[in-house]
């Protein structure tokens, strides 16, 4: 079973991945919560659901036109990180390649992709659409500790050790010894991206105008006018 053991959150504390000229306590208390916890939180709920389903890896890696649409975009996001965050390392910019991890983890994956996601891995049965939705999460998560690996070692270790420990995928006990990331252009759909930023930010424009008038979540808007900039956009 994939393990969640809150036991090594020590090895995260002690540094700043992206921050190596100056120290700030507050930035270091920033990052573990909003990148570490986040990532962290993430992982916990794929193992939780993963060791009830008894997900493995094991079944055949399903094509990505056989996913659902939003499978699709995240793993289209995915690629596109890991070409950004190869730009920003062979620039010798690590803060920048952290920051664009960051920016995925926080409100691609766990703010969005499984909020939205969420009702597949607990309800229905261990089928082709929840097959899809724990192979694609999967699939961001391992990518993610290979991307973190150069700048959280230890972290980016024992989630990767977690998570081979039980699929087998790799021969390589550590992470450190696994390759890094290559981008496969035949993923990557722009056009999707654009269209899902789109739904992002109406979202959270509208989030916005209810906190300001006080109108509750839940509570059902009969209608909204979203002003489309030119074709494209509409």
């Amino acid at each position: 079973t994939y393990g969640a053991d809150a036991t090594r959150w020590y090895l995260i504390t002690n540094a700043s991945p992206w921050d190596s000229l100056k120290f700030d306590e507050e930035g270091i208390k920033e990052v573990q919560r909003k990148f570490f916890g986040t990532l962290y939180n993430t992982y916990q709920f794929f193992a939780l659901y993963a060791n009830v389903d008894g997900f493995t890896f094991k079944e055949s890696y399903i094509p990505l036109r056989e996913r659902p649409e939003i499978d699709q975009w995240i793993l289209s996001s995915l690629n596109s990180l890991v070409k950004t965050v190869e730009e920003n390392f062979d620039a010798y910019e690590p803060t920048q390649a952290g920051r664009a991890i960051e920016e995925f983890v926080d409100s691609l994956l766990s703010n969005w992709y499984v909020r939205l996601c969420r009702r597949r891995f607990w309800k229905g049965e261990y089928e082709h659409d929840k097959i899809c939705a724990y192979q694609t999460l999967y699939e961001c998560l391992e990518t993610i500790t290979k991307l973190i690996a150069p700048i959280a070692p230890f972290f980016a270790d024992w989630l990767y050790s977690n998570l081979n420990e039980v699929t087998k995928r790799f021969e390589y006990s550590s992470v450190h010894h696994a390759f890094f990331p290559k981008t496969n252009e035949a993923v990557i759909n722009l056009s999707l991206e654009k269209r899902m930023k789109l739904a992002q930010d109406t979202s959270s424009l509208i989030l916005s105008l209810r906190k300001k008038v006080n109108i509750k979540v839940r509570q059902p808007l009969q209608k909204v006018f979203i002003p489309a900039m030119d074709a494209e956009m509409a």
